[in-house]
C-alpha cells in the first residue's frame, strides 16, 4: 500500500485485535504511536512497530482537560491530545465518547472492526480469514459486539469481494 498513513491508537484496538492474534492489521499503517499511558496498558502485548511519543507539556494540559471535561479514560484522552501534536489525523478508538470528541477535534476515527476492513481491503487478510477474525472478535475478545454489527461486517467484506471479482 503506497500511501500508508500515520496513526495513533488508544489501548481497545491494540487490546481486542491482540485477543484474536490480529496484530498483523496493523501493518498497513506506516506509523503507530501510542502515548506512554497506552503503553502502560498494553505492555503486556507485542505488536511490532509501534512506537511510543511522549507528550509535551502544553499536550499534558490538553489531555487533562479532555479527561476532566469529557470524562475521558486517561489513555483515550492522551492518544487524542497526541493526534493534536504529532498532527496526525487518524485515530483508532473503540470507546463511543472517544470518538465523538475525536471528531470534534476533526480526527478520523476507526476502531477494530474498521482496522480489520481496511488491512482485508489492503489485502493483509483473505476473506475468509478476516470474517473468522471478526466472529473470534465477537466470541472471544473483550470487545462489545452486537450480532447486528458483526453481520453488517461480513456484509461489507463480502460486498468489497464481489466488487473486485467484476
Amino acid at each position: 500500500m503506497a500511501d500508508k498513513l500515520r496513526a495513533v491508537s488508544d489501548s481497545g484496538p491494540i487490546i481486542h485485535l491482540s485477543e484474536i492474534n490480529a496484530a498483523k492489521a496493523f501493518n498497513i499503517f506506516k506509523d503507530l504511536v501510542i502515548p506512554d499511558e497506552v503503553s502502560r496498558e498494553t505492555k503486556n502485548l507485542r505488536v511490532p512497530g509501534i512506537k511510543i511519543i511522549q507528550l509535551n507539556q502544553k499536550h499534558k494540559d490538553i489531555t487533562k482537560f479532555l479527561a476532566v471535561s469529557y470524562s475521558l479514560d486517561f489513555g483515550e484522552a492522551e492518544a487524542i491530545s497526541l493526534c493534536m501534536q504529532e498532527n496526525i489525523k487518524l485515530l483508532f478508538t473503540d470507546d463511543l465518547e472517544a470518538r465523538t470528541i475525536a471528531r470534534h477535534y476533526k480526527l478520523e476515527v476507526y476502531g477494530t472492526i474498521g482496522i480489520l476492513i481496511k488491512s482485508f481491503r489492503a489485502g493483509v487478510f483473505a476473506e475468509k480469514e478476516v470474517i473468522a477474525k471478526l466472529e473470534l472478535l465477537r466470541m472471544k475478545s473483550s470487545l462489545f459486539l452486537t450480532k447486528d454489527l458483526l453481520d453488517w461486517s461480513i456484509k461489507q467484506i463480502k460486498e468489497h469481494s464481489r466488487g473486485r471479482k467484476r
